[in-house]
């Protein structure tokens, strides 16, 4: 059988066009769904999750390498050819939902005990909407998905960028940070526009998280580290004291800020793009031990 998929044909056979408001932009290069597929480097051992797999473009390939997909649609218009994807193949389960709404944690508990031991990772493998990108991808690395091994993600160029970015530039921020926390992410190559329908306005870029299976660095508060780091960015172009003095969900004064970002060998004039990850968990446990005195 043919599996190559063809975007067009579908599209004008289910009558489907594409939600701007879902900012739905459907992969039509075969080429780059194989690259995708074999990027993740799949096994019959792992539970694949695919946010938005739009027409099923990439979701009939995850399931010929992976043990089973679960595939969550939240456009309803789609689960038609999604439906017709699925009988091609009995490891697809199709959910139609927000994946930030639903319970996805439990679900996959469940899916990993069912398989009796045959399911032994937990991977996600999508091409993401660029408007909810960050949202999502936060919300996997957060909340931390039982078995959760890799997170292999079609994205714009400019937040792949962001994720990978080092201190001192403007791409780097709390994304940055936050990515860099919970995983190791790399770009693995880029996607021009030409490979999609509707055409995007910019370059796409695939990314893949391995997820750590430790912090990189101890933290006293891990909510209050992010919280930290969200203050050091929130103004780009304030020094970095100002604006932990201006957050007072953080409770500290400018001077014992300035206090705590000496204490790591940096000039008190710093802006917070400078700061490694790394300086980032230090200077908050500092905060928190000297925000009291």
């Amino acid at each position: 059988m043919d599996r190559r998929f063809h975007t067009r044909e579908r599209m004008d056979f289910f009558g489907v066009r594409p939600s701007k408001g879902l900012g739905q932009n459907f992969l039509n290069d075969f080429s780059v769904v194989q690259e995708i597929v074999y990027c993740a480097g799949l096994t019959k051992e792992d539970l694949v999750i695919e946010v938005g797999p739009g027409l099923g473009a990439l979701t009939g390939q995850l399931a010929e390498s992976a043990g089973q997909v679960l595939a969550v649609e939240i456009d309803r218009s789609l689960i038609p050819p999604l439906q017709a994807v699925c009988t091609e193949y009995g490891n697809i389960e199709l959910i139609e939902g927000d994946i930030l709404k639903l319970d996805i944690r439990s679900i996959v508990a469940e899916r990993i005990a069912a398989s009796e031991g045959a399911l032994k990772r937990v991977k996600v493998v999508a091409n993401l909407p660029y408007y909810i990108t960050t949202p999502i991808i936060l919300s996997f690395l957060e909340h931390g998905l039982p078995l959760l091994t890799s997170m292999t993600f079609m994205v714009q160029k400019e937040v792949a960028q962001r994720m990978t970015a080092r201190p001192g530039g403007k791409e780097y921020g709390a994304l940055t940070v936050a990515v860099g926390y919970f995983s190791e992410a790399e770009i693995l190559f880029t996607v021009p526009p030409h490979c999609f329908i509707p055409q995007p306005a910019v370059d796409s870029a695939v990314i893949r998280l391995i997820v750590r299976k430790e912090p990189p660095f101890p933290l006293e508060d891990r909510d209050f580290f992010f919280k930290v780091v969200r203050a050091s960015f929130c103004q780009r172009r304030k020094m970095l004291a100002n604006s932990l003095a201006n957050a007072p969900y953080l409770g500290i004064s400018r001077e014992k800020v300035i206090q705590c970002i000496e204490a790591l060998d940096r000039d008190a004039g710093i802006r917070g793009e400078v700061l490694s990850p790394e300086e980032f968990g230090r200077l908050s446990n500092l905060i928190l031990q000297n925000r009291g005195i």
